[in-house]
């Protein structure tokens, strides 16, 4: 504030202070000169002896006799009230007319909204924020909303908040740089696919294509292509024709393709084997599934399943009927506080876990239906021993859906051995088996024996993935004959392997004509059969890493065969890792692309259902993908 500014107040002090000092004229007191004028100067002064100001660079507070540098500014006086004495400086603000001093200003205020922010800044900014409404899977409108703008506007006032057509430009250069991004990781290497169709929020129709591959380094690579709009009717010409446009669009040739994993659907199916030419895979989830679906259909199980599920809607859509099971459950101690589930009719292990919590939830259960008398949703105690023993039959299925779920490790492999141990498991009696359970566990049986005939491609096929994880290489689930059958598949490949890579190297040219009778092939028929002899030894070198490879220990199940392939197998046996590398590729269940799914439903919602079919495979790609 300007020093030469007067008020009454001041005055009336200056007056006062001059007075003190004139009472004594040895004593060290501290006086303000009268020209200073602000009211801050009613807390501080200098030093004065004899009615002479000994230091005028130094200033004193006269209420703690804190000394500051003094600069001709009130500044720092009055920052002083702020900070420890706050009562005298809301004193000083009541006093001056133009209020008091306002608090330290933020860096932000010393350059105005009109001044924009360098580009290269800018468009950094905008990059993010494209990335994350891609990420995030947030509406494009969003640039447009108030709340939004006014957020960005706090953190950045020079920020100038980009329109929906510059964000939509820029998800398209994301889009085209990402797209290039995968098609490099694909190229030239071995692919495995899954596929299924899904139908928007907009009523319309798109087919997901995803992609996995092992990268040179070993690892698990998956990838979302495309999700293209099926206009037409879902035959398997068209459903084929919008995957193979998919796989173009990133230079996937069909011969690259080992296989595809698809659900039990029949266009997917044939579109697969009849018009694409290529091993379909049964998705081993969805397989079990139908088998499980199957052993559920029991009607002494099916009736238990059903009467609990109508407990379970009954207690999840009753506020009341919540919270009488949450006081039970109170009351009782019970250690797990839950809700119950219900089940979904498409998803068998929403029935499992819908048991497992009715059975932890019992006793308030029931203690709630009792109390308000609803007998038509009680279950008898053979009803409950019955559902305990399904839960216990159920659980090993729970595990090898999720297990069979993941993206990071081969799955394929997996398959047989997974269905070897789960026939096992069924095959295991005991006493509080009734007729149902037994029923129930015959029908699971027969169905997971008919999606898998020995005789069939995918039968070999599976079996040869299991050969090349060392975790199931051994092959435990088949007999000699058949193990036998599979070690001759894979010498096959790996001779037809080495094979190429001899022809590859020699590069001899064909011969204009037939070659004439000389001395020379008189020796070359004396060595021929030493030249054989030759041929079998380096087939039998073949052979002999073959069965090097068998002799190895069997990994856990739970380790990673990639890290096993990595670290010791690729360097012991590099044509057989050739091959593993693309059988392992292939995943078992087509999970990964009906995981495409919800984030397709966060994308096309509510609030943007109207979107264009090419903007709906970016942004799926794009979340999927970054």
């Amino acid at each position: 504030m300007n020093e030469t500014q007067t008020s009454e107040p001041e005055k009336q002090t200056g007056e006062m202070e001059s007075g003190e000092v004139n009472k004594s004229t040895t004593d060290k007191v501290i006086v303000k000169p009268d020209n200073l004028k602000s009211a801050v100067w009613r807390f501080f002064g200098f030093w004065s002896v004899g009615g002479k100001v000994v230091d005028k660079s130094k200033v004193v507070c006269k209420l703690c006799d804190a000394e500051m540098t003094y600069h001709t500014t009130t500044t720092n006086l009055r920052m002083h009230l702020m900070s420890f004495h706050p009562a005298e400086w809301k004193k000083v603000g009541e006093d001056e007319t133009d209020g008091p001093l306002p608090k330290q200003p933020r860096l932000t205020e010393f350059y105005g909204p009109s001044k924009s922010l360098p580009a290269a800044k800018q468009e950094a900014i905008t990059k993010k924020l494209t990335q994350f409404i891609c990420k995030d899977m947030r509406p494009i409108s969003i640039v447009d909303g108030v709340g939004f703008q006014e957020f960005v506007h706090e953190i950045n006032p020079r920020y100038q908040v980009p329109s929906r057509g510059t964000v939509k430009n820029r998800i398209v250069k994301l889009y085209d740089a990402t797209a290039s991004t995968v098609k490099m990781a694909i190229k030239n290497k071995a692919v495995a696919l899954t596929t299924d169709g899904w139908t928007s929020l907009a009523n319309d129709a798109f087919v997901t294509v995803t992609a996995h591959v092992i990268t040179e380094d070993w690892e698990m690579k998956d990838f979302v292509l495309k999700t293209g709009e099926l206009r037409e009717s879902h035959t398997a010409e068209n459903v084929s024709k919008s995957i193979v446009d998919g796989l173009q669009e990133f230079g996937v040739q069909l011969e690259s393709v080992v296989a595809v994993t698809t659900d039990n659907a029949a266009n997917y199916v044939n579109a697969v084997e009849k018009h694409m030419k290529t091993m379909n895979l049964p998705c081993f989830a969805h397989t079990i599934n139908l088998a499980v679906r199957k052993g559920l259909g029991v009607r002494s199980i099916e009736n238990s399943v059903a009467r609990l599920k109508r407990t379970a809607a009954y207690f999840n859509h009753s506020t009341t009927a919540s919270y009488l099971l949450e006081e039970k459950q109170k009351q009782m101690e019970m250690p797990k506080r839950d809700k119950l589930i219900n089940d979904c009719a498409t998803r068998w292990n929403s029935t499992y876990d819908m048991i497992s919590r009715a059975l932890e939830q019992q006793a308030p259960v029931a203690a709630v239906i009792f109390d308000k008398k609803l007998s038509n949703l009680e279950l008898s105690t053979s009803e409950w021993t019955q559902l305990e023993r399904v839960k216990d039959i159920l659980r090993p299925f729970k595990v090898s859906t999720l297990a069979l779920s993941t993206d990071k490790y081969p799955t394929a492999s997996a398959v047989l051995p997974m269905r070897h141990v789960l026939l096992s498991h069924l095959r295991q009696e005991t006493d509080s088996d009734t007729a149902a359970v037994k029923e129930m566990k015959a029908k699971i049986t027969a169905d997971l024996n008919k999606r898998y005939p020995e005789d069939g491609d995918v039968f070999m096929f599976l079996n040869t993935a299991s050969y090349l994880d060392p975790r199931f290489h051994c092959l435990g689930h088949l007999d000699h004959g058949r193990q036998q059958e599979v070690h001759d598949k894979v010498l096959a490949e790996i001779t037809a392997i080495a094979a190429a890579e001899k022809s590859g190297e020699s590069e001899l040219p064909a011969p204009l004509e037939a070659p004439r009778k000389s001395s020379l092939s008189a020796m070359g028929d004396l060595f021929s059969q030493v030249y054989q002899q030759q041929t079998r030894a380096a087939a039998y070198d073949l052979h002999g890493e073959l069965v090097q490879y068998e002799r190895e220990p069997q990994l856990p199940p739970d380790a990673d065969p990639l890290l096993w392939w990595k670290s010791t197998g690729s360097a012991r046996y590099p044509y057989i890792a050739q091959v593993a590398k693309k059988y392992l590729t292939v995943p078992g269940t087509s999970v990964r692309s009906e995981r495409v799914f919800s984030s397709a439903g966060n994308i096309v919602n509510k609030k943007r259902s109207a979107l264009a079919p090419d903007h709906v495979d970016r942004l799926v790609f794009l979340a999927n993908n970054m």
